[in-house]
C-alpha cells in the first residue's frame, strides 16, 4: 500500500531504504539498451537531503525493536555507514548483491555488486524469526533486470527473516504485498 510518510503514525519493525544518490548512469549494456552515461531517469538527492530523511523517518515511524536495511553503491558504502552512525545505527551486516553484469569504469574492473546494509540500533535489533536464523548468506547472485531494480530475493529474505512484522518500502518502485511503500515512481 503507497503511504504518505509524512502524514501517518503507522510505526514499522524493518525499513527498506534504497536513495537516490547522486550517480549518473552507466555506460550502454544489453541490460540496459537506452543507458548513455547521462543523468538518471529520477531525481536524486544529496547525502543531507537523504540523512535529513531518514532521520524524521527514524525518529517518528519505527518501532523500539526495528532494523534499517539499506541500499548503496561502492561510491557511497563508507558515507551510508557513517550517516547512519551519525543517526544512532550501527552496522550488523553488509550483505553483497553479485548483480553478475556491471560496468567496468576506465576500463578497470567491473563493478558488479550493490550492498545491502544492515543497521540496528544498540539493544533493539529485532532478530529473525527462528526458522530463519542462520538461513542466509551476506551474498547473493542474481542477474540485473533493469536499471535501479533489486533483486528478488533481497524482498523473500527479508519476508522470511521477518514474517508478520511491518515493513516500509522508501524510494520504491513498485507495490508489494505486505509491504507499505513511498516513492515518486509508485
Amino acid at each position: 500500500m503507497k503511504i504518505d510518510i509524512f502524514n501517518t503514525e503507522k510505526r514499522y519493525d524493518i525499513i527498506y531504504t534504497d536513495p537516490p544518490w547522486k550517480q549518473k548512469k552507466g555506460g550502454r549494456k544489453a541490460v540496459r539498451p537506452n543507458s548513455s552515461g547521462g543523468k538518471l531517469d529520477y531525481p536524486t538527492m544529496t547525502m543531507q537531503e537523504i540523512k535529513t530523511l531518514h532521520k524524521d523517518v527514524l525518529s517518528r515511524l519505527v518501532n523500539t525493536k526495528h532494523n534499517v536495511f539499506m541500499w548503496t553503491i561502492d561510491k557511497y558504502l563508507i558515507d551510508a555507514q557513517r550517516m547512519m552512525e551519525d543517526l544512532g545505527y550501527r552496522l550488523h551486516a553488509r550483505i553483497t548483491w553479485n548483480k553478475v553484469t556491471g560496468v567496468a569504469p576506465a576500463f578497470t574492473v567491473r563493478f558488479s555488486s550493490e550492498y545491502l546494509l544492515w543497521f540496528y540500533q544498540k539493544g533493539n535489533m529485532l532478530k529473525p524469526h527462528d526458522n530463519a536464523r542462520g538461513k542466509y548468506a551476506t551474498v547473493m547472485t542474481e542477474q540485473v533486470t533493469s536499471h535501479s531494480k533489486k533483486p528478488e530475493h533481497a524482498y523473500l529474505m527479508l519476508e522470511d527473516m521477518f514474517r508478520g512484522k511491518e515493513k516500509l518500502e522508501l524510494f520504491a518502485r513498485n507495490y508489494r504485498e505486505s509491504w507499505d511503500c513511498w516513492g515518486n515512481e509508485v
